[in-house]
């Protein structure tokens, strides 16, 4: 162009942009910036990566993926192949995508689970068995209200079953074997209307059975041996049904054994022996 005359807004290369096209690039570039980006939720992301250095990471059995995905600073919803174990909702792309299961039984971790590990609400099946994961249970972890499935027997967990156990109402099976867990067996356990396994033997528990146990109706599996309750077996366990077949709903299995129990155990016990 000749010097001193204008070119129109956006002509670029021989090609002219009025407002409303230069808007709508931007917008465009804007959002393939945020697909892209940023498709974990912010808090899954620290979570993730807090999980990760609060269990030595570079320590984890086979977590060199995890280690150029956390150093790299790859997005882990959107880059699953960099994060074993781990599983989001959603596809790739999609915003604000969130953890649904962590499956990282014998990996070697060690260290303690961080305060904010609970801000993954979507996690509905956690898996940390055989490793070596000591410190306490965060409370946290009664923020994740779609949890199913908590196994994370064969650590070092020490401290107390958080009491607000109770507001995991989708939990199935909580299975916290071969711990150093001290503290009582939380009530609440009871208004699980979905549990069917509840696995807490070989730790420190202390305390009595909870009667309120058996307000739990779907249990089948109970095991509290090898902790140092004390008291009596709750009469009211009397009434527990047995499960027979497959199909049928009831208790199949209960363990109270190496404690410190007293008196007279309910006929039921027996019954359970025999089936």
């Amino acid at each position: 162009s000749r010097v001193g005359e204008s070119r129109p807004v956006g002509e670029l290369g021989g090609m002219t942009w009025g407002f409303r096209g230069v808007s709508v690039l931007i917008i465009v570039l804007l959002q393939a910036v945020g697909r892209i980006g940023a498709p974990t939720a912010p808090a899954d992301l620290a979570a993730i990566q807090a999980f990760y250095h609060s269990t030595n990471g570079t320590k984890w059995r086979e977590g060199f993926t995890w280690q150029t995905g956390i150093e790299s600073g790859l997005d882990p919803c959107d880059n699953i192949e960099y994060y074993k174990g781990l599983t989001c909702n959603g596809q790739g792309g999609d915003p604000d995508r969130q953890v649904t299961q962590i499956w990282l039984s014998a990996m070697n971790l060690e260290g303690s689970l961080p305060p904010n590990f609970g801000d993954m609400t979507q996690i509905g099946s956690l898996y940390l068995t055989y490793n070596n994961i000591s410190g306490v249970i965060p409370e946290t972890i009664c923020n994740i209200t779609a949890l199913l499935n908590f196994e994370v027997s064969q650590n070092k967990l020490s401290g107390s079953i958080p009491n607000c156990i109770n507001r995991l109402q989708n939990l199935q099976k909580w299975d916290s074997r071969n711990n150093m867990l001290t503290g009582t067996i939380p009530a609440g356990f009871g208004q699980l209307s979905e549990l069917q396994s509840l696995f807490l033997s070989a730790n420190a528990l202390s305390g009595t059975v909870p009667a309120a146990l058996f307000d739990a109706k779907r249990v089948e599996i109970l095991f509290l041996s090898y902790n140092n309750l004390q008291g009596t077996v709750p009469k009211i366990f009397s009434r527990y049904k047995i499960k027979e077949t497959a199909s049928m709903q009831g208790l199949s299995w209960m363990d109270v054994r190496s404690n410190n129990l007293q008196g007279t155990y309910p006929d039921m016990l027996a019954l359970l022996a025999a089936v």
